[in-house]
This record gives structure tokens, sequence and C-alpha cells, in this order.
């Protein structure tokens, strides 16, 4: 019979296909490197990719940073390619890129002494017209680069006696045609100041810290907003959700952090689809909230650098949702750890412990790298290496955060009980601990030591926020025998993966 419940049921279903072909999954966004042997070759492949033609293109030193600061702003006004000059050669590389292009116009920023006269010679022997931006020191440098962007829409203020701050404003102060003003920490020149000062501009920013430019040089300024954080990466965050509704993010640059020169390249083909530039460093997972935030609106990323310089882990870090856990298994092979006095050793119930905690996290849709999975460790028997292995092994992977799992001993064999420690200063390590040891108490029923800090050798060498829990006394004849018990190492197991996920989501 047919009953309503049929019909119910084909029309459901008839739904679902009709309306099938029009759920859209979201893919993952397309990677492509544009990177060379060194960071000559890694300008050209940017400029490759952005510039069929170009009547004009920027030179700048790449053997140093302080005058190629300013110069993104300058390679928007001419919609230009940012090339890098090895002191007194163009080089056939650039040379060929300069002709491919069909350049008629070179803007050397920098004086003679960071970019030789024989450039300008090589230019003029190529039919190419050279002129030269520059003042006494890289801070006139970057007022000269002003006088030729104006200052109508705003300007930017930062550090001349370092990079990042100033390669994560370049996409976006050149996009806005903002210029770049360079200052040392502790005193803005007069220069500078007047020109800030007799402009009246309605927009200007600070870009960095206090340990950056501090209060001291700007107290005579009004009216500016500082972007900043606790370092470079931060900052970079910082610029980037300040002007975030100006950004493109279809197509996203990642850059090493640590440089300079491959950041710079990008701003400039950045700065044409206002585009950001996003700083990531090569031992954790800076930056992974900009694109996950951003995720669905990210349709390309662009690696600037070989693999050498930004490895390809680290852009997969940047687009997957799962939060990385380094888990590390106590002492191993012919280190045993303590061991009771029913003869458990450390390093057997640490390592059951860690695999068990390890398959929690990962059916909590969370990547986990061990430092060890058996009892044959990877590492030289030499004092401090293997602790420096360990370190090592959580950083290579971009870890989130760093467990470490021991068991305690004493002389006394009625001490007992559970504690966690983490590296004083950590604030991440801090509530982590927190959370770890609550859920042990909680599951175990076991005497609360508390959470402690201390300078244990993975605490304050990994680059993670990092915690060692001691999971109890094996010294403790009654906590031995718990300790060697799979019911009680999956309780063990199951706190801890408890603190981590319950930190992880808040």
């Amino acid at each position: 019979m047919f009953s309503r419940r049929n019909f119910l049921l084909i029309f459901l279903a008839t739904l679902f296909i009709v309306f099938l072909p029009n759920i859209k999954a979201v893919a993952a966004p397309s990677t492509q490197r544009l990177g060379g042997n060194d960071r000559y070759e890694t300008a050209v492949k940017v400029s490759q990719n952005m510039w069929s033609s170009s009547q004009y293109v920027i030179l700048v030193s790449g053997k140093d940073f302080p005058d190629a600061l300013s110069s993104a702003t300058l390679a928007k006004k001419y919609n230009a390619p940012i090339l890098l000059i090895e002191g007194t050669n163009i080089g056939t590389i650039i040379k060929n890129e300069i002709l491919r292009i069909g350049v008629k116009n070179a803007i050397i920023v920098g004086g003679t002494g960071v970019i030789s006269t024989k450039v300008d010679s090589q230019l003029q022997s190529m039919g190419i017209k050279s002129t030269r931006v520059q003042g006494k020191d890289r801070y006139e440098t970057s007022l000269a680069v002003a006088k030729l962007i104006g200052t109508d829409n705003g300007i930017v203020l930062a550090s001349g006696e370092n990079f990042p701050d100033a390669v994560s404003v370049a996409p976006i102060a050149a996009a806005k045609q903002m210029p770049i003003l360079l200052t040392p920490k502790d005193k803005l020149p007069d220069e500078t100041y007047q020109v800030i000062n007799n402009s009246k501009v309605s927009k200007l920013y600070i870009v960095g810290g206090t340990g950056a430019i501090s209060n001291s040089a700007i107290s005579k300024l009004a009216n500016y907003k500082r972007l900043s954080g606790q370092d470079r990466y931060e900052t970079n965050s910082a610029i980037i959700n300040e002007f975030i509704s100006n950004i493109n993010f279809s197509t996203v640059y990642v850059a090493n952090g640590e440089g300079f020169a491959d950041a710079l390249s990008g701003s400039a083909a950045a700065a044409k689809t206002s585009s950001p530039v996003i700083l990531v460093h090569n031992s954790n997972s800076s930056q992974q909230s900009i694109v996950r935030n951003n995720i669905k609106s990210v349709h390309n990323i662009d690696v600037l650098g070989g693999e050498a310089v930004l490895p390809l882990r680290i852009v997969q870090n940047l687009i997957n949702d799962s939060v990385i856990i380094a888990v590390d298994a106590g002492h191993g092979g012919y280190d045993s750890g303590a061991v009771g006095p029913n003869g458990t050793y450390e390093k057997n119930v640490t390592l059951q412990i860690a695999l068990k905690l390890g398959k929690i996290l990962e059916e909590n849709n969370m990547n986990v790298v061990y430092t060890r999975t058996s009892d044959n460790v990877s590492w030289p028997s030499e004092v401090g290496k293997d602790l420096q292995t360990r370190c090592d092994i959580s950083d290579n992977a971009g870890a989130d955060y760093f467990v470490a799992i021991h068991a305690n001993s004493a002389e006394n064999p009625a001490a007992r009980g559970i504690e966690t420690y983490y590296c004083n200063g950590s604030e991440k390590g801090a509530k982590l601990a927190g959370t770890i040891q609550q859920e042990l108490i909680s599951l175990t029923g076991l005497l609360d030591r508390g959470i402690k800090t201390a300078n244990y050798y993975v605490l304050k060498n990994t680059a993670a926020p990092s915690v060692l829990v001691e999971v109890g006394f094996i010294s403790n004849p009654t906590e031995e025998n718990l300790l060697s018990t799979d019911s009680f190492q999956n309780k063990l197991a199951q706190a801890i993966a408890n603190g981590i996920i319950k930190t992880v989501i808040q």
C-alpha cells in the first residue's frame, strides 16, 4: 500500500537529486612556488608571474634592506616589478628579465654606495634611462621616495633598523599609495618630523611595537595609530587585520619572515591585486589563523622563495585546519628513566601513555607528531643531544603545542600525586598546563600537586608552547602499580587529551 510515509521519502529523495548539483564543496587553494636558486632569481620569478610588459622597473640592493624598504610604493605607482641588484653588476638573469618586459626606464632606489654607478652605465648601454631616488642615508632615501608618492593618502612610519614591519605593511601601503618613512628606534629624524607635521595627514600609522619605534621617538606626533604585536608575525597579523576590508584574499603571498628579499619582491606583485604578504616562521605555525579565517576566499597561494627558504610543509600547515601536537614520551632507548620498586621502567610507561594519547588526538582531527614511537630512539646517547632532538622534531613539524610525558620519582616512597610544568613567562604554556592538570585530577583522583614553572630543556627550547606532565610517582609502590596498568594509562591519556582539546578550542 502506498502510504504517506513512502510519498514523503520519494519527495525528499527527489529534492536531494534536484539540488545536489548546486551543492559545492570549498576546494583547497592551489599553490605555486615563485622561487629560484637565490633571492635574485626569486625576484625574477615574481616578475615573470605578474608582468608581461612594463615601461618601468624598480632596482634595489639585494644585499641589504634599508633603501629597499620604501620601494614598494614606487613599484605600484609605476606598475613595475622590483628586481634585486648584487653590488656592481646587473647580472644576466636580471638583464634578461628587464629586456623581456621591455623596460624603458629604471628607477634605482639608493645611493652609489649601495648600487654602483656601473649599473647606470649598463642600463645606458641597454638603451634604458636610469633615475636614482636617494638621500644621504636610509631615512632621507625614504623621504625622497615620499616626495614622488605624495602624502595625501596617509603615511606609514616604520623602523629603519630592521625590515619585518616595513615589509609587512609594504603591499598595503603600496596599494593605498601611502609612503613608508623610516626612523631609528629612539629619535625621529627632524626632516621626517617636518614632512609629517607639514603634511597634516589624516592617516598616520606606526608599524611595530615600542621595541621597534619607542614612544619617545613619536612623542611629538598626534593622531596616529600603532599597529603591533609581540613579534614580527603578530605585527604582520595586526597590519592585515587593520586593512582587512581593503584586502583581496583571492591570492595570498607567503614569505619567510626571517629574510627581507623575497617578501619585498612579492610586495610589488601583491600590491597589484591588493593581496597580503603573510610572514611565516619555519619552526612553528605562526600566521595560520590569518589564512584559516579567510580560507573560503583564498584561491591561490604564491610561495615566495625556494624549498630551502620556505618548506612546503609550512604552507600546508597554513591551509590545514588540524592543530599539530608534538607528543614526547620521556626517556627511551639507553635511558630507562626512573625505575619503580617493582622494576617498572619509566620509559615504558611514558611510551604507552604517549601512544594512547596520540590516538585519541588523531580521532579528534588533530595531527600528531611523536618524538618516538618505540624504544628504538633516533638520537645519539650524548647528554643533551637527545633533548635537543626532541625539540627539533617538534619545531620541524611546526607543532602548535608540545607535551612531554614523564613519571615522577623521589627518595621518599610515600611521595605521590600529579603535577604539570610549563616554562615561566609562557601564557599559552600556563593555560595548557592548568587545563591538563585539572583534567588529570578529575579523572584519576590522585593528589593534586598543582601546576609549576621550570626551566626544563624541552620547555624552554621548543618554539611551540610546551608542558611537561608528571603523571604520578613511579617510586611510590601504589602509583607504580597503577601506572603499569592499561586501564590507568587510558585514563591518563584521556585526561591529557581532554586538556589539550579544551585548550585548543577556547
